[in-house]
């Protein structure tokens, strides 16, 4: 590259020269960025199927990796959307991947970590659950009740793809006396996914 901007190795290039230094100048700080500094953005909106938007949190200022979360409510459940890469590079699109169904298995142990470190006092993994329509085949999805001390049992609905080089996280959880129909859940997903 320091060749190419040389004014002597092109003819009519004495011109130029200054152009590509300074483009060259521009790009090299794009260079040195880490690609979750560089990765798409992704949009949060104000209400999603009749699900409120609440706080966003930043982890990825704290832990490199972590990414952010933004919490969504609609009165009765909550849905957290968390986006993120883990550390790791090259994540596939879709639900099928290693990478995915490592990180869903992953977030299955999580909760399980969370019971022995009395966070939850107990959970139950109720193994995969196929969401209707077209969240189905784009999420890889797992179903637990927890009994959460503040909350009492809960229904907990987890889900996970890859989008964009990132993780895609969705965990819905609500009352476990009202658990929360499978179409209202896809329907959150769906548009949620269909806005990125």
């Amino acid at each position: 590259m320091i060749r190419s901007l040389h004014p002597a190795s092109r003819v009519g290039s004495r011109h130029l020269a200054p152009t590509r230094i300074a483009l060259a100048v521009l790009a090299t700080p794009l260079l040195a960025l880490p690609a979750a500094a560089r990765g798409p953005d992704f949009d949060f909106p104000a209400a999603v199927a009749g699900f409120a938007r609440g706080p966003r949190t930043d982890y990825e200022s704290r832990a490199p990796g972590l990414g952010t979360s933004v919490a969504y409510t609609n009165g009765r459940w909550k849905a957290d959307i968390y986006v993120y890469d883990g550390g790791v590079a090259n994540i596939p699109d879709g639900p099928s991947s290693p990478p995915v169904t490592g990180q869903l298995t992953q977030a299955a142990a999580d909760i399980g970590t969370a019971v022995a470190q009395g966070i939850y006092r107990g959970s139950e993994d109720r193994g995969a659950v196929q969401v209707p329509g077209s969240a189905g085949a784009r999420l890889a999805c797992r179903g637990f009740t927890i009994d959460h001390p503040a909350l009492g049992p809960t229904e907990s609905l987890l889900c996970l793809t890859g989008l964009r080089g990132k993780f895609v996280k969705f965990r819905l959880s609500g009352p476990a006396a009202k658990p929360l129909p499978k179409a209202e859940a896809e329907r959150f997903m769906t548009d949620w996914l269909d806005r990125q």
